[in-house]
């Protein structure tokens, strides 16, 4: 099937310009999947719209052959009405598509249809309850184990209101705990980051949760742009990037294009389930700790020996100047391993 050899084609980036009349760039936005038809069978595609502010799109159309390589196409973009459409080509077979109701219908070639629906995919452990013997940091109802805040004169900054979810916006200059931690724990965090199209890199939706040693796991919408080594949703601050990154060439002899494929868009919720072990010796804390971090139920650090040593000091949560926002937040002390 000629689609076929189209379709090989792993990931097709685009940009979609949508005028006055076309659907909002947050409602096109988001995570999709389908197909590329003919008469001879189907291949399936994953895609990731990712807004680039000013009704502006990247489209990422991912699909791995069964020898398992990857290929890229770029194409180009505007808007038809009060829809928007795309335009690419590999080689001499062209796709066409255009959105409504969300999902991007067209074609792949001669003879070959395009579909691509919209898609919500929700952590597995999202709202998940706190075990036995875990302190619960943020539950919307109390701040009791989050330290408190001083304004400038020196009087307490009350909590921001908790939303209808329990959830808080990251308050000014961050949040701590109250509790000093030293040794091994389980560790659930639950974010969202906001919307910011028109922003890039860093500046997307920035946040992070430092762990007792001082090493950070960042948070940022990275759900499809690209940031530098560590600095992407999941990456261990500046030094690794989580296990499920993968990398694109979107054009020749231009730099590689990475994002974790753990990522969900902007504005949904997303966890982090974090096993931090600490050695002892002598009955006191050493060495340096590993972890093992989980973005959205998937495994993107393992046992992994990161490079602040062990010490005993509070939870933080960043404020980078991003509305990202946190909710059930809870730590569970376990026997050092």
């Amino acid at each position: 099937m000629r689609c076929w050899l189209v379709c090989g084609a792993a990931f097709l980036a685009l940009a979609a310009v949508a005028w006055a009349g076309a659907p909002p760039d947050v409602e096109v936005q988001g995570l999709y999947e389908g197909a590329c038809k003919d008469a001879k069978g189907e291949c399936k595609l994953e895609a990731r719209v990712v807004a680039q502010g000013k009704g502006a799109f990247k489209v990422f159309i991912r699909q791995t052959l069964a020898d398992g390589k990857i290929a890229n196409v770029n194409g180009a973009a505007s808007a038809e009405g009060d829809s928007v459409a795309f335009t690419a080509k590999a080689g001499d077979v062209e796709w066409k598509g255009t959105y409504a109701n969300a999902a991007f219908t067209g074609t792949c070639g001669e003879g070959c249809t395009l579909e691509l629906k919209r898609v919500q995919r929700k952590s597995p452990t999202l709202g998940k309850k706190p075990p036995e013997g875990a302190v619960v940091l943020l539950d919307g109802k109390t701040f009791d184990f989050l330290a408190k805040r001083k304004k400038k004169d020196g009087t307490e900054d009350p909590w921001p209101k908790a939303g209808d979810d329990g959830s808080i916006q990251v308050a000014r200059g961050g949040m701590s705990s109250t509790q000093a931690l030293e040794g091994s724990f389980n560790y659930h965090v639950e974010f969202l980051c906001p919307f910011m199209p028109d922003r890039h890199s860093q500046g997307r939706g920035n946040s992070g949760v430092f762990l007792p040693n001082g090493d950070e796991i960042q948070v940022l919408d990275s759900f499809g742009d690209a940031t530098y080594l560590g600095g992407g949703c999941g990456g261990i601050y500046k030094y690794k990037d989580p296990d499920t990154m993968e990398a694109l060439q979107l054009e020749p002899g231009k730099p590689e294009f990475k994002f974790n494929l753990s990522s969900l868009p902007p504005l949904e919720w997303q966890t982090y389930d974090i096993e931090y072990r600490v050695a002892k010796q002598d009955g006191k804390i050493a060495g340096k700790p590993r972890v093992t971090v989980y973005h959205n139920g998937i495994k993107i650090h393992d046992n992994f020996e990161v490079k602040g040593n062990a010490r005993k000091a509070t939870l933080r949560w960043q404020d980078h100047g991003c509305a990202v926002r946190y909710r059930n937040i809870w730590v569970q002390p376990v026997d050092n391993q």
